[in-house]
């Protein structure tokens, strides 16, 4: 059984940190035993809890809080991921009683987590770290020291031991040559299923125990749709056609190893399926409207999930496969919507929320990090803030966005950045026709590659922002690729189609960087000082650029890493909404009207500098 790490970090509710409720990880072989995680003084702590009694206990007293976590099949020791500011640290192995803790593997050093998984006996475990720009896996027994087993450049992620210990799976580029590689530590023996650019796959975990049967349980995209799959020794890759679903999904074992759980999201909201591998329509189980945010199967079977929808926080919820009772009808929230843009290659679909009144107001685009994420119906509590604060606020999945297919993902020809601003300019003009959005009044704001956007969009449209707010912004991608994390790197290689040695145009085209003589301002950056995956260096030369142009712009510096912690994030958050209202006040009499300067070609980034950018 193997932890995942594709879990939602933490929600912001006027600037103060707020750790959302996460799945339980369960003991195998224990049904007592499980863990999870609260909010304890201001950070995410890993809690025992025994099922039986109720009784929950705090664990873990973490500086920088708990994000990975799992728990061995007997359930007689925790595993904690212990990280720094910069996101590398150790594994640590706690009693489930309370007590010492020690390390998960002796004589790891430390790095970034890529993965833990244990057999079913819990006799071996299998750890994944990253270390400078190399993935390192190790093995051994619980406590006891780790043996290398393998080393990759770049990253490489631990998807699952086999119940029986036999076999290994690590992950790296679903497009990759070794989208999947199946390791014997017993003998070395190595098996590998590719993919690439038409065919994508993603290895999820093994069958789980009792039994010898080693099937890995896959998803692949290919078709313009994703299928689930199993791969096993002997037999290779064989897709479950019955399986297949028009926009993103994982998948699970459910707890009696014959059938799976299928998570569907498409357009923002998210259903729970449970199926039989080998026919059959599946069955769709009885969650309400909204989004999951995270799940986890139970050794009885019932399944434990994190529920949400706009303005309800995250919730946890348990659902029986066994009980016909329906799921609750959430009710109507007042002054939240949808708006589907039309345009050539498609429709761009934004949520909304409104404060009360009528429109138009002073509008904010949100916008959504990755880019391979989507804005969901789950609560966002900035989104709260901002409404409160008098400005409609919209979350747009562009182009790149997960939850629309394929064709949605991957079909912007490369034009990083370029296809994305194009689709929020889109927007913020349907926008101001629906009477949504007041002319000259709307901003944009992003974290993240959401940030890098905000940039972009300030430097190609300045006339059509009131106001940019960027945190954690790419902001030289070029200097960034290239200090940043291995897996980012691949990331923007995919995004790209290559690195900025090999394709420098593009790069050079959706680097904001390359338009900051036409950044007219007002600009707001939040940048931390030890971000590992945004670097501070290129935010420093953009707002030096910014400086030397005389752009109206207000920088805020806050230690840490990329997540940053609970003070830093208030701060952060707090100036944020402080500059908005002054730079966009949420009156009607305040704001700027556009003005009618020609559009750049976005295209080919023409007409974004007095050059065009590569010779073009």
């Amino acid at each position: 059984m193997s932890a995942d790490y594709y879990r939602w970090r933490t929600y912001r509710r006027n600037g103060v940190v707020v750790i959302p409720p996460r799945a339980p990880a369960f003991a195998a072989d224990d049904p007592h035993r499980a863990v999870d995680l609260r909010h304890v003084g201001g950070r995410s702590q890993l809690v025992a809890w025994h099922r039986t009694t109720g009784h929950r206990r705090v664990l873990t007293d973490a500086r920088h809080g708990v994000d990975a976590y799992d728990l061995e099949p007997h359930g007689g020791h925790v595993w904690w991921f212990d990280a720094g500011p910069d996101g590398a640290g150790v594994w640590r192995r706690q009693p489930f009683t309370g007590g010492p803790t020690g390390p998960g593997l002796a004589g790891l050093p430390r790095g970034r987590p890529y993965g833990v998984a244990f057999d079913r006996a819990g006799t071996r475990v299998a750890v994944c770290v990253g270390i400078d720009a190399e993935s390192r896996c190790y093995l051994g027994r619980p406590g006891g020291p780790g043996h290398l087993l393998a080393t990759a450049p770049g990253y490489l992620s631990l998807v699952d031991l086999s119940a029986d210990g036999r076999l290994l799976a690590l992950a790296g580029r679903p497009d990759g040559p070794q989208a999947v590689t199946v390791l014997r530590p017993d003998d070395g023996h190595v098996d590998v299923v590719t993919g690439d650019r038409h065919r994508r796959v993603w290895a999820l975990e093994f069958r789980p125990g009792p039994g010898d049967d080693a099937d890995l349980l896959v998803v692949v995209e290919a078709d313009g749709r994703y299928t689930v799959g199993t791969w096993c020794p002997g037999h290779g890759l064989r897709l479950r056609e019955h399986l297949a679903f028009d926009s993103e999904i994982t998948a699970h074992w459910y707890a009696d190893r014959d059938r799976v759980l299928v998570q569907h999201d498409r357009a923002g909201r998210s259903r729970l399926l449970l199926a039989d591998l080998d026919g059959g329509a599946p069955r769709v189980l009885p969650t309400p409207a909204g989004t999951i945010l995270d799940l986890a199967c139970a050794p009885e079977g019932t399944i434990h999930y994190v529920w949400s929808r706009e303005a309800v926080p995250p919730r946890r919820l348990v659902v029986d496969p066994t009980s016909d009772a329906p799921a609750a009808v959430p009710a109507a929230v007042p002054g939240r919507g949808e708006v589907w843009t039309p345009r050539p290659y498609g429709r761009i679909h934004s949520f909304l929320a409104t404060p009360p009144g009528a429109g138009p107001w002073p509008t904010i685009l949100l916008v959504h990090g990755g880019p391979f994420l989507h804005d969901r119906d789950s609560y966002d509590p900035r989104v709260e803030a901002l409404t409160r604060a008098g400005y409609a606020v919209v979350r747009t999945n562009y182009r790149g966005s997960t939850g629309y297919g394929p064709r949605w993902r991957h079909g912007f020809g490369h034009r990083a950045g370029l296809a994305q601003v194009e689709d929020l300019t889109a927007v913020r003009r349907h926008l101001i026709d629906l009477g949504v959005a007041r002319p000259g009044q709307t901003g944009m704001c992003g974290y993240s590659w959401g940030g890098y956007l905000v940039l972009l969009a300030m430097g190609l449209r300045p006339a059509d922002w009131a106001v940019g707010l960027a945190v954690s912004p790419v902001a030289d991608y070029p200097a960034a690729h290239r200090a940043t994390i291995p897996a980012l790197r691949e990331a923007d290689e995919e995004l790209f189609g290559g690195t900025p040695d090999e394709v420098p145009d593009r790069y050079r085209a959706a680097d904001p960087m390359t338009y900051l003589d036409r950044v007219r301002g007002p600009l707001f950056l939040a940048a931390a000082t030890d971000d590992e995956r945004c670097p501070a260096d290129a935010v420093r030369r953009y707002v030096a650029g910014l400086r030397r142009r005389s752009v109206p712009h207000e920088v805020l510096w806050v230690p840490g890493g990329h997540h940053g912690d609970p003070a830093g994030q208030t701060a952060v958050f707090t100036a944020l909404l402080r500059y908005a209202a002054t730079a966009l006040p949420p009156r009607p009499e305040a704001g700027r009207q556009p003005t009618d300067a020609p559009e750049p070609d976005l295209r080919s980034g023409r007409g974004a500098t007095p050059d065009p950018i590569g010779g073009r």
